[in-house]
């Protein structure tokens, strides 16, 4: 399941990631981020992944949270994960050209929330 909000930040999405992400997930969030942010407007991300089945973090960020039709909105995106994910998706950047990614542990998250806003 994933889960899309709004946060208190502008032009900054939250995105949850716990179970499994389906196709339904990816049409989800590409209705959220058109609705809520337009197709021009940019805009940062914080993906926090609680729990993950089935697939590598790049497959998940890459297939459902960016769509190719939103690829050009996003700067930067915050990735809050089990290290063991870290690790295992540290080709996640190579897989998103043009998005700067960076890796934070779940202590870390208010300074994700801060890179987020520089």
């Amino acid at each position: 399941m994933m889960k899309l909000e709004e946060s208190e930040y502008p032009n900054v999405v939250y995105v949850e990631v716990d179970g499994k992400v389906t196709e339904e997930d990816a049409e989800k969030s590409e209705a959220f981020i058109k609705e809520h942010y337009g197709n021009e407007k940019k805009l940062n991300a914080l993906v926090y992944i609680k729990e993950m089945e089935g697939a590598d973090i790049g497959a998940v960020l890459k297939g459902s949270v960016i769509d190719v039709k939103h690829w050009e909105q996003y700067g930067k995106f915050a990735l809050i994960a089990n290290p063991a994910w870290i690790e295992g998706g540290s080709t996640v950047a190579d897989l998103m050209p043009g998005i700067e990614v960076r890796h934070f542990d779940k202590a870390q998250i208010d300074k994700a929330w801060e890179w987020l806003q520089e």
